[in-house]
């Protein structure tokens, strides 16, 4: 999703960003039958729809009138131009991303865990409902992150890192959904007393805080789960001898051009950096800095290009195997970066669906770890970068944790959560798969200790 992946490059150094998402157990309603928590949008009001159009209305504004003048007025036309052009191009950005955001300042989150029912609902403005059994989650898991940010002034450098504990549920396929994130220990120790309350399960502690618990006290099966209806942004159809699935992305103007102009910025300020290098060809010393940064940075600049923004991805699953094909959307290079990676049914062990940090939402597929990884190509690596690190969501036993599919999150319109569910249904399905059903004790007794 564009506007979401341009709205947390704008924002991820900020300290601000990083205190978004950190929730507080007074948000959860507590009731005699049920606990739940509503979230509304942090993009479209507050501290960070003020602090962006003071940082971009008004800088981008005094710049753009800067590099203007200098335009008009001066010899050199390349430079102040692409100047012009980039504090332009950036507020146009801005302006993009937070209407498509304020649009969304009626969407609400639920996580509600009722206990009369024994069921988890996850709800969302406009989209289908997804319930899970409460019983068929095997623990609480306690992950630990760190966050760093680092900002210059006048004439020093300084860093600051966050901590943070997120609190999962645990489901028995692996699939986990975040349920809140902790600054301190003393504050997740609370929470876990709080959540334990109306969810006994066992502690899976994967942290440094040596709290993992195996008490649990069986949760009755009540009530079966309804179904997640389908919706318009999930496309299913024959092809191959099997069944694709798509999910799809919602279109726009202002998406797509986005998508044109975040690769020409890059590319842009190159070249005006390049043609100050030819405008003198005598500074040979600054010529042996720039042509290794000029490789590096167009290298990152084509990945993140090609790879991330314009990436595409065809799921097919037949009875036999599951196939990912990846290609780009650029018509020159779809066929020439073009890549087909088949998983043979044997190989899978879970499909998963995980709701993380920074809203994040993911499908995953998880192989197992007793067959032999065959070796992988360089397309494979480069199709699997993401901005998403799943790496902490691997659990004992996974091979791999390969994303296939990733949401973005607080959009006006566009699939959402029980669209990554209604995928896994359906591949699950297709696939005939049995899963792997997983047990707090073999996860607990595989992890190292502490």
């Amino acid at each position: 999703m564009q506007e979401g992946f341009v709205l947390k490059l704008i924002f991820l150094e900020s300290s601000l960003f990083s205190g978004l998402f950190i929730m507080s157990l007074d948000s959860w309603i507590s009731e005699s039958d049920s606990i739940r928590k509503e979230s509304k949008n942090p993009y479209s009001s507050g501290c960070i729809f003020v602090i962006g159009i003071l940082a971009f209305g008004v800088f981008g504004s005094i710049a753009s009138l800067f590099f203007g003048v200098l335009f008009l007025t001066g010899e050199d036309k390349i430079f102040p131009g692409f100047g012009f052009f980039f504090c332009i191009s950036l507020v146009t950005i801005f302006i993009i991303t937070m209407r498509s955001y304020r649009k969304a300042s009626h969407i609400v989150k639920t996580i509600e865990i009722k206990t009369n029912t024994s069921l988890l609902s996850l709800r969302e403005t406009d989209k289908s409902d997804v319930e899970l059994p409460l019983s068929e989650f095997i623990s609480y898991m306690i992950l630990f992150r760190m966050e760093r940010s680092s900002s210059s002034g006048s004439s020093t450098t300084t860093s600051s890192s966050w901590k943070y504990w997120d609190l999962y549920l645990l489901y028995k396929d692996g699939s986990c959904i975040l349920l809140e994130t902790f600054q301190d220990s003393d504050s997740l120790k609370r929470g876990l007393e709080f959540f334990k309350t109306k969810l006994p399960l066992p502690v899976w502690d994967r942290s440094d805080l040596k709290l993992t618990d195996p008490e649990t006290t069986e949760v009755p099966h009540k009530k079966d789960p309804k179904q997640i209806e389908p919706s318009p942004w999930v496309k299913t159809e024959s092809k191959d001898q099997g069944t694709k699935i798509e999910i799809l992305e919602p279109k726009s103007a202002g998406r797509a051009f986005i998508t044109i102009l975040v690769p020409t910025l890059f590319y842009g300020a190159w070249f005006a950096i390049l043609n100050s290098v030819f405008k003198d060809p005598e500074n040979l010393i600054f010529l042996i800095f720039f042509i290794p940064f000029s490789i590096f940075f167009l290298g990152i600049v084509t990945v993140m290009t090609v790879f991330i923004l314009f990436k595409k991805t065809d799921i097919i699953a037949n009875s036999f195997e599951l196939k990912l094909r990846y290609s780009t959307r650029i018509p020159i290079l779809s066929s020439l970066l073009y890549r087909e990676r088949s998983i043979p049914l044997t190989s899978i062990r879970n499909i998963r669906t995980i709701r993380m940090e920074k809203d994040n939402q993911i499908l995953c597929v998880a192989l197992k770890s007793s067959n032999e990884s065959k070796q992988r190509t360089f397309l494979d690596i480069l199709y699997n970068v993401q901005s998403v690190n799943l790496s902490s969501k691997q659990l004992p036993g996974d091979a791999e944790l390969l994303g296939i599919l990733a949401l973005g999150s607080w959009l006006p319109k566009g699939p959402g959560y029980s669209d990554l569910v209604f995928a896994e249904n359906v591949l699950e399905s297709v696939l005939n798969l049995s899963e792997e059903s997983l047990t707090f004790t073999d996860l607990a007794s595989s992890s190292p200790k502490k």
